[in-house]
């Protein structure tokens, strides 16, 4: 919306407010569809991260037959943790969790970035974002395989541990923070099948939403 206020005639002449009886004012926009890697809340992955990856400009995690699932009687780790606490009964001693300081660090073209992918701030506002995990219904009472995933933050070059999420996930779980301008949120996860079978599969939504401060 343009505001039209202190209109000032010249040769002598005043307009004050209703002294026109129409009037149409053009201005120029431009609207780009990106992909989510460039957009105002961008959508990073981690391009050393197998799985994740942009497909036809989404971001998408994708580990399954066509792209190579996790092995039977295994842990994999997809990006790094802040934090190895919290996760221990799906690593029981067999596997040790990378952690990084700052794994949600993008800075230097996303060198840096070690987690599996990140949500960033490219607007000119402080954010809220809220992150939630939607696991599909019936994956719990079918599925023996066990996952975590750790929401991160990246400060002041130090990384912090927003929130984390383990099976079984309640369909509510959501976790809601301020993000700065240019900083990022980034997400990593953990999926055990010591327990699980062939066949078993995890699948669900992964939404991300926000509001200007």
């Amino acid at each position: 919306m343009v505001g039209l206020g202190g209109l000032v005639g010249t040769a002598g002449l005043t307009f004050g407010t209703g002294a026109f009886s129409s009037a149409e004012i053009t201005r120029e926009s431009n609207i780009t569809v990106v992909n989510d890697s460039d957009a105002l809340l961008a959508l990073i992955p981690n391009e050393e991260i197998a799985g994740v990856y942009t497909d036809s400009g989404e971001l998408t995690i994708d580990i399954g037959k066509e792209n190579g699932g996790v092995n039977i009687n295994s842990v994999y780790q997809f990006g790094e943790f802040v934090k190895r606490d919290g996760v221990d009964h799906l690593t029981e001693g067999t596997f040790t969790l990378v952690t990084d300081d700052n794994p949600a660090d993008i800075s230097n073209n996303q060198e840096s970035l070690e987690s599996a992918f990140a949500i960033v701030n490219h607007t000119s506002r402080e954010l809220e974002i809220t992150v939630s995990f939607k696991i599909n219904d019936d994956i719990e009472d079918r599925s023996d395989t066990m996952y975590a995933f750790e929401l991160q933050t990246s400060k002041g070059n130090q990384g912090e541990r927003i929130a984390k999420t383990t099976s079984p996930i309640d369909n509510g779980t959501a976790f809601t923070e301020t993000l700065s301008v240019g900083d990022s949120f980034g997400v990593s996860f953990l999926v055990n099948s010591l327990g699980g079978t062939t066949d078993d599969e995890i699948s669900g939504t992964l939404t991300v939403s926000a509001a200007a401060v």
